[in-house]
């Protein structure tokens, strides 16, 4: 149950409202307060009046960019810039750093400072778990213990069954 709040569980929160990274130290020094006594209010505001942090992110010179692994982009249609289907099902999304809020479902999240769009970038070739060749059109995929495998053809994809089968 919240109790109410007093004067210097206030005043350390209006000092987390302006940067929420402030060392205890530093909120001890501005409040003239012991650094135990901030700790335990900023326990005490943690348990009953915080629900989450949120951070800003620096701005650069160049725009700044979300690239994000998810396993749905449902409703995000305003927000990405592109988007990838990997092949684990999951989706490679470039969005906007004002994309990034706290209802954002992502498994690994990464910040770019910079967009290239050069349409001559180094291509990088697949090669089949079979034969070692270049995979040229659509792979053939395996799942092996949740590991993908990929082949250049049905036959690769055939004969390393076969040879494995024991393992598969």
């Amino acid at each position: 149950m919240h109790s109410n709040m007093n004067r210097n569980e206030s005043r350390v929160l209006k000092l987390l409202f302006e940067n929420s990274k402030m060392p205890i130290s530093e909120i001890s020094d501005r409040l003239l307060l012991n650094r135990n006594t901030v700790s335990k209010i900023i326990t005490k505001l943690n348990r009953e009046y915080i629900e989450r942090y949120t951070i800003t992110l620096k701005e650069r010179e160049n725009s700044l960019y979300i690239i994000a692994e998810m396993e749905n982009i449902d409703g995000l249609d305003d927000d990405i810039i592109e988007y990838y289907k990997m092949a684990n099902g999951n989706y490679l999304v470039v969005m906007n750093k004002d994309s990034l809020s706290g209802n954002l479902q992502y498994k690994n999240l990464n910040i770019a400072y910079k967009r290239v769009l050069n349409n001559d970038m180094e291509k990088v070739d697949l090669y089949c778990d079979y034969c070692d060749s270049i995979i040229s059109g659509k792979p053939h995929v395996l799942d092996v213990n949740h590991n993908k495998l990929y082949f250049c053809c049905d036959t690769c994809k055939s004969e390393y069954i076969q040879n494995h089968n024991a393992t598969i």
